[in-house]
């Protein structure tokens, strides 16, 4: 019987690279002089969705996977989203330097996700409100998030 992980690793890398490109083409899709309104009644902005998901990439994902892999079970703490929109979001920053954050990191991501032998994908740390996560658990909540803000763009 053959490991099915490898395969299932691989389209899981592969979806987390080409999301990046969807979420730009969703954002394109909406006329910039819309970007910073609600989408409709409830809702966030483009441009709040596109900072918000930058953000959590570069504060809680990307910093969680780099010492997933160097340390022996970090303890991580929550990253507050309501807090995070009243505290740091800046409407005045360009969307184009939103996105290219957001690649970057990502691709920061996706080279550490890339180098991991199968006992590096089983690496865990404790987050102090969901309990024990590995970094496979970690990625594919990464996923989760942009396929989220992604259904969130297109409305």
């Amino acid at each position: 019987m053959t490991d099915p992980l490898p395969d299932y690793r691989g389209r899981l890398l592969d979806r987390l690279e080409t999301v990046v490109r969807d979420i730009a083409d969703a954002v394109a899709a909406i006329p910039e002089d819309r970007w910073p309104e609600p989408i409709h009644a409830g809702a966030r902005s483009p441009h709040t969705i596109v900072a918000h998901l930058r953000d959590v990439e570069r504060h809680a994902y990307l910093n969680r996977l780099q010492r997933l892999i160097a340390e022996e079970s970090p303890a991580f703490d929550s990253f507050d989203p309501a807090n995070w929109e009243s505290d740091f979001h800046d409407p005045a920053e360009s969307m184009t330097h939103l996105l290219s954050d957001y690649a970057s990191l990502r691709e920061t991501e996706l080279q550490i996700l890339r180098g991991l032998s199968p006992a590096g994908w089983a690496r865990a740390g404790r987050h102090t409100t969901l309990g024990v996560r590995t970094v496979q658990w970690w990625a594919e909540r990464m996923l989760d998030n942009s396929e989220d803000r992604l259904r969130e763009l297109r409305g």
